[in-house]
């Protein structure tokens, strides 16, 4: 039920290591929740599915006081200079279709 959170269900309790790790660094950091459409566009994801209704699982999966109450993904932005990196000798690589894209320097 998407209305609802049970902490008592073993999606909290049995999670696998890597995908822990990957909700500690999303509840944490990037906010990198995969919702649906705006308002105004169709969509086939469930719009109860929000930053807000994943936001709600951070505390059940790492206790309330591990996590924030919302990721510091600006802290991320100011550590790593957001749009206005610049390095020397790197380049960055992504697929057109590549998944990751949104979350990369070419986005």
């Amino acid at each position: 039920c998407f209305d609802s959170h049970d902490p008592r269900s073993a999606f909290y309790a049995d999670i696998a290591p890597d995908s822990k790790a990957w909700m500690w660094q999303i509840c944490t950091e990037y906010a990198y929740w995969q919702t649906a459409s705006p308002i105004w566009r169709p969509t086939l994801v469930s719009r109860k599915l929000n930053a807000n209704w994943y936001q709600r699982q951070c505390p059940l999966l790492f206790g309330e006081h591990a996590v924030p109450r919302l990721p510091q993904w600006h802290q991320i932005n100011q550590e790593y200079k957001g749009w206005r990196i610049s390095l020397d000798r790197v380049y960055w690589l992504d697929g057109e279709w590549d998944p990751w894209r949104t979350l990369s320097v070419q986005s």
